[in-house]
């Protein structure tokens, strides 16, 4: 496989929420589709996503528990199918190699959304339970390496749009489940997460007291280490280059409402001339190209050195690029 590709999925926003099937794209730098799939749609919450993408392909829940690939060559292939039970959902992250799956089984039905986390072959076999919660909604949503990346689900922000990314990052030994350390999880009320990236994870802190609201945008490293991003308007809606030096984002009152900017790592535009002036941003593809949602609400991509926008073929949400940025 060659070039990079964003992931476009429909079902999350707008009328696509009551379809019974959701479509999977995959889309180039220039907002072409290279290939797409469809299947039945599968409700979990919209922070937690239902695909995940490897070096080489995209993978794709097909209902409730079939999995399916897709290349961008248009190739689509079935998997495997999960062992679940009424009432249960999965959540999985297969590894860049595509030799391993990480799956999380989580009980919508409970009271509690209890979970269960394992890692397998991809094509079965080699099964080790790594962890349980009663508490705490984890699932896997990428590896580091011998690393296994979880999302957290938590109720910081009740009223904030999740974005469909989780509220925080739990880093275990895929081996043993043992928690190796987290990145932007508890924290102070209105706590935003953002995307995680190689670089590190963008953050929205509130390091206020009860009475005053004092609040850092924050790129949180794997190494534990913290760089504040000096920002008038923090990042609510930001998204962090995978090389962690930009972040674009949509302002909010006090500052202009709905203005697309780009920022460096000290806080000042980094716009070219011609740069969209409005919009939401989505994501990644790579370093050079951000996905957004203009404000007739189609996705573009925008080249962030010259500037040029192309309407992306695929309507739906940006949530993923392959091969991933993690």
């Amino acid at each position: 496989m060659s070039g990079r590709y964003g992931v476009v999925i429909t079902g999350l926003i707008g009328p696509a929420l009551q379809a019974s099937s959701y479509t999977v794209a995959l889309v180039g730098a220039d907002g072409r589709t290279a290939a797409s799939a469809t299947a039945a749609r599968v409700l979990i919450g919209p922070e937690i996503s239902t695909v995940s993408a490897s070096a080489s392909r995209l993978y794709f829940l097909d209902g409730p528990s079939r999995l399916r690939s897709l290349t961008p060559d248009g190739a689509s292939a079935m998997v495997r199918d999960f062992a679940v039970g009424p009432g249960e959902r999965v959540a999985f992250a297969v590894s860049p190699d595509d030799l391993r799956i990480a799956v999380a089984v989580i009980d919508v039905a409970a009271p509690t959304n209890s979970v269960r986390v394992y890692v397998e072959d991809l094509g079965g076999g080699g099964h080790r339970d790594l962890l349980t919660s009663q508490t705490r909604v984890m699932w896997p949503v990428g590896w580091r390496g011998s690393q296994l990346v979880l999302g957290t689900r938590e109720d910081r922000c009740p009223v904030c749009d999740t974005f469909y990314f989780p509220s925080g990052y739990v880093v275990v030994d895929s081996s043993t489940g043992s928690t190796l350390f987290e990145v932007c999880t508890g924290g102070a009320e209105q706590d935003l997460t953002r995307n995680a990236t190689p670089a590190g994870v963008l953050c929205v802190k509130n390091r206020g007291t009860q009475d005053r609201l004092t609040v850092d945008t924050v790129v949180a490293g794997w190494d534990g280490s913290e760089r504040v991003v000096p920002m008038s308007c923090w990042a609510q809606g930001g998204s962090l280059s995978p090389n962690g030096e930009l972040i674009a984002d949509i302002e909010y009152p006090p500052c202009r409402q709905g203005h697309l900017r780009l920022l460096d790592r000290s806080g000042r535009s980094a716009a070219p001339p011609g740069f969209p002036e409005d919009g939401w941003p989505g994501g990644w593809i790579d370093d050079r190209h951000l996905v957004y949602r203009a404000t007739n609400y189609r996705l573009m991509v925008v080249d962030i050195v010259t500037a040029k926008v192309s309407p992306v073929e695929a309507e739906g949400t940006f949530v993923a690029s392959l091969p991933p940025n993690l």
